[in-house]
């Protein structure tokens, strides 16, 4: 053995490097989490909801396994983005929006399995007519639960958005939204924006300062008035068809 290599006991001439001493990093919070709405995820969540729906079509209510299917991947996809995304302080936000820039093809999944939902939900009412058989009944509430959840949905994903569009480098020192505080948004004042402008179709006062988050704002907007009108139909139906007659 050569002078000044330590000997670990595993024979000559092993060099054994040591770790510096220091500090540990800070836990981030966001450490091996990836993208909240990775495709592993959105399939996950998708495969929870299939066997709900293989579940309820082999109990024999086969008419009530696309609502059942989406109810519950949808749920699944909430408790899981807001599970991870909301206990972040703006430094995990950060960290974790720059490692989301590739998540384009995910969120427009959810996009389109939220739309998709409308439809499923307009067939159910059809078919619960002026019914009031378990079967309707059940298809009237599980309605309500879909339009809810993938008005929620489409909210979640721009607030995911909005996070990512702030924290890009190109946009400009104030990230494209002024929050008016000193302290850099987090994803709870990204869910704030977001669900804000999905209840009221309008901007709160986050005022957004470039073009591409005024598109985004727009875009969003329009698509959650029309769920909001989704909303209002369901439960106008759920109404009609559930009160005295």
């Amino acid at each position: 053995m050569t002078g000044g290599e330590p000997d670990d006991g595993r024979g000559p001439g092993r060099v054994v490097h040591r770790p510096v001493g220091g500090p540990e990093p800070p836990d981030d919070g966001v450490r091996g989490v990836g993208r909240i709405l990775s495709a592993r995820r959105v399939l996950v969540s998708l495969a929870a909801g299939l066997g709900a729906g293989a579940v309820v079509g082999l109990a024999g209510a086969s008419e009530l396994v696309p609502l059942v299917t989406w109810t519950v991947a949808a749920t699944v996809v909430l408790v899981w983005a807001w599970r991870i995304s909301w206990p972040l302080d703006h430094r995990g936000t950060k960290l974790l929006a720059e490692a989301e820039s590739r998540s384009r093809s995910s969120d427009a999944a959810v996009l389109v399995g939220a739309v998709v939902s409308l439809g499923a939900v307009a067939l159910a009412l059809a078919r619960s007519g002026s019914d009031r058989d378990p079967v309707a009944v059940a298809l009237v509430i599980l309605s309500v639960l879909a339009v809810v959840l993938a008005w929620g949905l489409v909210n979640t994903v721009f607030a995911l958005k909005y996070a990512r569009l702030y924290y890009k480098d190109e946009v400009g020192a104030d990230g494209g939204i002024d929050f008016k505080q000193e302290r850099p948004p987090a994803y709870s004042d990204f869910a704030y924006l977001a669900f804000t402008v999905g209840m009221a179709c309008a901007v709160p006062e986050a005022e957004p300062t470039s073009t591409e988050v005024r598109k985004t704002a727009l875009g969003h907007a329009l698509l959650s008035y029309a769920f909001g009108t989704g909303v209002l139909a369901v439960a106008v139906n759920l109404v009609t068809d559930l009160g005295p007659r």
